[in-house]
């Protein structure tokens, strides 16, 4: 018996507990004008609800349903709809209006609605925010806010300095971006990639000047995007153009070398190994520069890139400085390969032995 009355109390406290909903379904409202607003707009906002029953009321007789609106001055009419008779409503001014259980609870066979039209203007804001235009939800018995009624629709209200601020900031970024392309052009780095990344930044913020606010933004987030590429293609055109600059020295060094070792011969000279290390040295810089070019590291690309110009700018001041040794201590046989020399000492080996027959044959004729 203890646990029957138990039970049933559990069932009635559940009873009680549950709050008693009516199904409110709000028409999408038709609002003018359309899309986002500024401070001073005239704005008209209708709608109808629907009251669906549930239980054997089409409106719970304790509860309350509240529509709002932050629009200033707003001026609202409203007509109570029950099995197609009109009925319009007497309301009070203000931000909210109210229906009560007692006006909209009628028997769960009655067909129920309101149809509600609202103008006002749009409020003055600081910064660019969201306001509401019409919010419905429906309150129970102790003025709490039932979460699943509440239906609500939001504009974007501009404030036309927000624009103005961003358009200024983005004209800004797009000219020191400017800045640096014609300074890398100077330097005779490759700027076509990102002219084409300036091209479409300068036309998104002329698009940015002439459109609602919710474009203007999107469009100038665009413009940052163009730029941040636009200047990531300058620094990875910089470093190819130290690649460049690098490979200079060593490319003149080994044709250095080669004409060392071809042209004179030379492999085993000490003073064409140093210039050979010290090449080897710069090659190796300037091969972790690509690397890091390719991992898209520029910065520290092109800093392997001037240690690849200086190690090669070494080695060719060794294989010039070599060269110039060659061609003073040789004198006029520097420039002799062996094969040449060969040649030469042969017909000096000729001309002494015919010399020295022709001279003998003279010191006979001289004996007669």
């Amino acid at each position: 018996m203890k646990l029957r009355s138990i039970s049933l109390g559990m069932v009635l406290f559940l009873i009680i507990g549950i709050q008693i909903v009516s199904a409110v379904t709000v028409s999408s409202p038709v609002i003018n004008p359309s899309g986002d607003l500024t401070s001073g707009t005239n704005v008209s906002v209708s709608f109808k609800i629907d009251l669906t029953p549930s239980g054997s009321e089409t409106f719970p007789k304790d509860n309350t349903l509240q529509i709002f609106t932050d629009l200033n001055n707003p001026k609202w009419t409203a007509t109570l709809i029950t099995n197609g008779i009109e009925n319009p409503q007497p309301l009070e001014g203000g931000q909210s209006i109210y229906f009560t259980g007692w006006v909209l609870s009628y028997p769960s066979s009655t067909q129920e609605s309101i149809r509600v039209t609202l103008e006002g203007t749009v409020p003055s804001v600081t910064q660019t925010m969201n306001k509401t235009l019409v919010l419905v939800q429906e309150l129970d018995g102790r003025n709490t806010v039932i979460p699943t009624s509440v239906v609500t629709r939001e504009r974007t209200i501009i404030n036309p300095l927000d624009i103005s601020q961003n358009l200024a900031v983005r004209e800004a970024d797009l000219q020191i971006f400017r800045f640096h392309i014609d300074n890398r052009s100077q330097m005779g780095i490759n700027t076509s990639a990102a002219e084409e990344k300036f091209m479409a930044a300068q036309s998104a913020v002329l698009l940015a000047r002439n459109s609602n606010y919710s474009t203007s933004q999107a469009v100038l987030n665009n413009v940052t995007g163009f730029i941040e590429e636009g200047e990531k293609l300058l620094e990875k055109a910089w470093a190819e153009k130290e690649i460049e600059n690098a490979q200079a020295p060593i490319t003149k060094t080994n044709d250095l070398i080669t004409y060392f070792k071809v042209n004179m011969s030379i492999t085993n000279d000490p003073r064409l190994a140093i210039v050979i290390a010290k090449k080897e040295s710069a090659e190796q810089y300037l091969s972790s520069s690509k690397d890091l070019l390719n991992m898209g590291n520029f910065a520290f690309s092109r800093q392997k890139s001037k240690e690849a110009f200086n190690k090669g700018n070494e080695s060719l001041n060794e294989a010039l400085n070599f060269k110039l040794e060659l061609t003073k201590s040789g004198g006029a046989l520097s420039w002799l390969n062996t094969t040449t020399l060969l040649i030469v000492v042969g017909i000096v080996i000729i001309i002494g032995i015919a010399g020295y027959f022709l001279l003998r044959n003279k010191n006979r004729w001289d004996d007669y």
